[in-house]
């Protein structure tokens, strides 16, 4: 069976062979629905100065808008655009109002203010209205608009969609729509790794497929666990070849060689259990350097791409230059992938949304961590120019071997330190949910603030108590402790339980913290991360 899997894969490496990885069917239980903005252009109208697009769009009936968004704000004055804007969300098919179809509706706005008054609505539709309103159809995965007088298919999935208004002001929008399977469900989850982190050319690369049960241990037996790969990946559309394929087992591992002249690759892992199907997601991998000719600093370098920077959440590794010879340092290779297999996909609430994660590297060591003698003094080296090209990474994660650091986030710079310990893996996990998620400390001697919304810890006791019904306690549940602060001495509140909890000791995700994993997710949902 391997040896028929190896012959399969050489002439799928030779001839560029790929097949569509099926779109779910209207009788699987949840599905995610995307849709993507792919470019607005002005076509008339415009009278109070260049266009500030953005879009407000409804899936499911749910809406979502991406107003004041980095993005948006980045895509200002522009008339003609390409943003890549990615909205989801997770929808149940039983649940729809008619069965197999998922309605969708799209507008595009122009953000005015000042002398131009309130935000002005383009016409982005050919119909009488000034917006798409249809859906996409389940079954065949296809764009469908019965208001349109040309008939109300558009076209299938993963294809360019082409509206263009009628009314003075107008603009020509052209969007993508996708269905996918979810990479979690109840009960079930499935993780999909490679090494090494950031393959060279000609170096072998291993891929692991693992069934998991809701507690992230592998007592599942899938009916079908699957290794996608797409041996030519492309940001424009991501297909791939089922490398392998196995029926009554936990676990799979493939390994192969990718030619670099094919580079990057992607690949995903699939899963089968009871009906229930389950994608990790299109994993890209970079295969050496992408920018041989790029003189110093070089861009981040993409280890596990999943999607636009604005839908997902961008962390950035860094190599202590006080640690490593350097982003090719071979302990720095092997740390990155024990750190996204233990401290991200060996957490829960991280692993259930790995499809908004992407990981890069960068290209060089001049950051480090700061408090090499437990000190106490937060203060990490940034990396050159880390606030200026690298300004999109949500966090920079500096990984070293000193036990004696005092790791710690620093996050209005975007950056934390982490221990590399296989012993102690939820040391990563704990510093990312103060940045970017925002949690706070919750012992004695920790960082203290009072996030906005959805905090878990108070800086007022009423606070704490008001909010413990939401989170399915009473008021008396709320303790406190003293934090001496550079201004004096204050008292902060939390209704957390403790011990086993991640923001007091590395443990479990409490009621708080998965409350504000959530909000931060659902700006990603809406091109806001």
């Amino acid at each position: 069976m391997r040896t028929l899997l190896r012959v399969f894969l050489a002439v799928a490496l030779g001839a560029g062979l790929i097949t569509l990885l099926q779109s779910p069917a209207a009788a699987d239980p949840i599905v995610n629905v995307t849709v993507t903005i792919k470019r607005i252009t002005l076509l008339a109208g415009g009278d109070c100065g260049e266009a500030d697009f953005y879009n407000r769009v409804w899936i499911n009936g749910i809406y979502m808008d991406n107003e004041d968004s980095e993005s948006q704000d980045d895509w200002e004055g522009h008339n003609d655009i390409t943003p890549d804007w990615e909205f989801s969300k997770p929808i149940d098919v039983a649940a729809l109002a008619t069965p197999g179809r998922v309605p969708i509706k799209i507008e595009v706005h122009d953000e005015d203010g000042g002398f131009c008054f309130g935000d002005e609505h383009y016409d982005s539709s050919p119909t009488a209205d000034r917006y798409f309103d249809g859906y996409v159809d389940l079954a065949g995965c296809s764009v469908h608009d019965p208001r349109q007088t040309a008939g109300p298919y558009l076209g299938g999935c993963r294809t360019d969609i082409v509206q263009e208004g009628t009314a003075d002001e107008r603009v020509r929008l052209t969007f993508q729509v996708d269905v996918k399977e979810p990479a979690s469900a109840p009960g079930l989850n499935i993780r999909c790794t490679h090494t090494p982190a950031w393959p060279q050319p000609g170096e072998p690369v291993t891929i692991v497929a693992t069934a998991l049960d809701g507690n992230l241990q592998q007592t599942v037996v899938a009916d079908d666990l699957e290794i996608w790969v797409n041996l030519q990946a492309s940001a424009a559309s991501l297909a791939g070849s089922p490398l392998q394929s196995r029926h009554g087992v936990g676990s799979l591992t493939e390994t192969f060689t990718p030619r670099a002249e094919l580079a990057p690759f992607a690949y995903g892992c699939r899963l089968v259990k009871n009906g229930v199907k389950l994608f990790s997601s299109w994993h890209t991998v970079t295969v050496g350097d992408p920018n041989p000719n790029f003189t110093f600093p070089k861009p981040a370098i993409p280890i596990i791409y999943t999607g636009p920077r604005d839908s997902r959440i961008d962390i950035v590794f860094i190599a202590d230059k006080d640690e490593y010879s350097g982003p090719r340092d071979p302990r720095f290779i092997t740390d990155v992938s024990d750190i996204i297999e233990r401290s991200y996909y060996g957490f829960k609430e991280y692993l259930v949304r790995q499809d908004m994660f992407n990981f890069w590297l960068l290209p060089d060591n001049t950051g480090y961590a700061s408090d090499a003698t437990g000190d106490k003094d937060c203060d990490h080296g940034f990396p050159v120019l880390w606030d200026d090209i690298y300004a999109w990474a949500d966090a920079g994660a500096i990984l070293h071997h000193r036990s004696a650091q005092q790791d710690c986030a620093m996050r209005g710079d975007r950056i934390f330190s982490a221990l590399v310990d296989p012993g102690l893996p939820k040391i990563a996990t704990h510093e990312t949910a103060h940045q970017p998620f925002g949690l706070s400390d919750e012992y004695v001697g920790g960082g203290a603030f009072q996030a906005d919304p959805f905090p878990n810890i108070y800086a007022d006791q009423e606070d704490c108590e008001d909010d413990a019904p939401n989170l399915g306690r009473t008021g008396d549940a709320c303790y406190s402790w003293e934090k001496e602060h550079w201004y004096g001495d204050a008292d902060w509140w939390s209704s957390e339980p403790h011990p086993d909890d991640l923001m007091f000791d590395n443990g479990q995700a409490r009621a708080a913290d998965i409350r504000r994993f959530n909000y931060i997710f659902s700006g990603c949902e809406a091109a806001k991360c």
